[in-house]
């Protein structure tokens, strides 16, 4: 009896502290996921204002997003955006790139 109860709680820390493990993962992968999406919607409002679209930078919750445009002719722009936020195992940024024709 003392042997299963002893196999019973090691087994329980073990499943605690895989838990810990997976709970940071997720939220390191929410932080990544809403980065993305803070690329792929800025991406769009400059696609949707071509002729107007300008190099920047926001600071939105826990994501820093700058985005250079440059216009290799009349017709097209190139846009980089850079995002950044906090993981566990330090500051992670992500480059996302994209031509755009223009009307």
């Amino acid at each position: 009896m003392i042997v299963a109860l002893l196999l019973f709680a090691v087994g329980g820390l073990a499943m605690a502290s895989t838990s810990a493990l997976i709970g940071r993962a997720l939220n390191v992968n929410a932080v990544r996921e809403r980065a993305a999406r803070v690329a792929a919607t800025q991406i769009e409002i400059l696609a949707a204002g071509c002729r107007d679209a300008a190099s920047g930078r926001r600071n939105s919750l826990q994501i820093d997003s700058e985005w250079s445009v440059a216009r290799p002719d009349a017709h097209r722009i190139d846009i980089t955006e850079s995002v950044s936020y906090s993981t566990t195992g330090g500051r992670r940024t992500d480059s996302y790139h994209a031509v755009v024709n223009c009307p």
